[in-house]
């Protein structure tokens, strides 16, 4: 029978960690791939995941995250070396972009996820409101999840192994500058047009809107609560 639940750290009553360490209860491999992956959130999860590896050599434990110094912290990436022992536990980075996705997986026998906003931090993982779904089918051929599986298969292919030299101080200011900046976080000419009335953002941005600014000479939304004549809805 199919399994499905939410967890948010306060409405539910249940800490998103709760589903993250079901993960670990049963054999297979489990992929944790997430945007900040911190001390915290390391504790967190720590004493399952050593209990998952050593109880059967068959199991793998695959870590997917960003290394920018706000995202990702080096005494985590040193514990989980010294974790891995027989290469059985994988540090892997992106490094086509920002890692957003919040996506825990276990593939085996005993399929599951959780998906949602949570990051591997305390805060994500039972301190803010959050929402999680949990997700265990009764068979590993089940549709949606082999969706997530494929999914996740396809960004560990494109990722590569963590290395000492992304861990520098320069190396990891570097990444959080490209995060913050690609995030659109710096963007003088968005947030002029956010501070814009809502109108004159339509007239700003809609395709429809300039186009009948530039061909039928019509007035774009004023400054009244309603769309001028010529306008319609367009942009809304």
């Amino acid at each position: 029978m199919v399994e499905t639940d939410l967890y948010d750290n306060r409405m539910t009553g249940k800490l998103v960690a709760e589903a993250v360490l079901r993960l670990f209860d049963r054999d297979g491999t489990v992929y944790l791939a997430t945007g900040y992956f911190t001390w915290s959130g390391y504790l967190t999860v720590r004493d399952a995941m050593q209990a998952f590896l050593a109880r059967s050599p068959e199991n793998e434990v695959y870590v997917l995250v960003s290394t920018g110094a706000d995202q990702f912290s080096r005494l985590v990436a040193r514990a989980l070396w010294e974790q891995d022992v027989d290469d059985r536990l994988h540090l892997l980075t992106y490094r086509d972009g920002f890692i957003h996705p919040k996506l825990y997986l276990r593939d085996g026998d005993a399929p599951a996820l959780v998906m949602g906003s949570a990051n591997l931090t305390w805060d994500g993982l039972g301190k803010n409101l959050e929402l999680a779904w949990y997700y265990e089918p009764d068979e590993p051929d089940d549709e949606i999840y082999r969706t997530h599986l494929l999914w996740m298969r396809a960004f560990t292919a494109a990722c590569t192994p963590v290395t000492p030299a992304d861990l520098t101080w320069q190396a990891r200011f570097r990444k959080t500058a490209e995060t913050w900046l690609s995030k659109g976080r710096i963007n003088v000419p968005s947030m002029i047009r956010g501070a814009l009335p809502f109108g004159e953002r339509v007239a700003a941005t809609s395709p429809l809107a300039r186009a009948e600014r530039e061909n039928d000479g019509a007035t774009i939304a004023g400054d009244g609560d309603e769309p001028s004549a010529g306008t319609g809805t367009s942009g809304w």
